[in-house]
């Protein structure tokens, strides 16, 4: 849903008649849209860039499709290294939106280096099991 910018933030939530909060979660500085929210926001580019520092190659900060299309076409990266990638990312977007309704609707905040130790962790469960997570974890430092 981040992908295709379906999920509720609160650009999509004003268009559709309904009264939020229009800043950001985390800055409060700029309006809340996806591609601010991942990525173009100054919390969610640092733990990009502190999880994935291979992506501080972007002239301009990346949006989430940039980024996947870099993983999927980079000729530096092996079919394993790649789904890596893409899974990191799919954590990172993930555990960044789950920061940013846990501001919004309960008022906890978390830094941004527990964030990263949280993603971190929950990588390293999900990949525990393969054969190659040594190799992937030397090759992906940030994790």
């Amino acid at each position: 849903m981040a992908v295709t910018g379906k999920l509720k933030t609160a650009d999509n939530l004003i268009s559709r008649g309904i009264v939020v909060p229009s800043l950001c979660t985390f800055c409060s500085r700029f309006p809340e849209n996806h591609n601010h929210l991942f990525f173009g926001c100054d919390f969610s580019f640092m733990i990009l860039i502190r999880m994935l520092p291979e992506l501080n190659i972007f002239l301009l900060r990346p949006t989430i499709a940039q980024i996947y299309d870099f993983f999927e076409h980079s000729s530096t990266y092996n079919r394993r290294e790649k789904d890596f990638g893409c899974l990191s990312i799919s954590c990172i977007i993930y555990y960044i939106w789950k920061e940013r309704n846990c501001r919004r609707f309960s008022g906890v905040c978390i830094n941004s280096v527990k964030v990263i130790c949280t993603i971190s962790n929950a990588i390293r469960l999900k990949t525990a099991k393969w054969k190659t997570k040594d190799m992937l974890l030397e090759r992906f430092s940030g994790i």
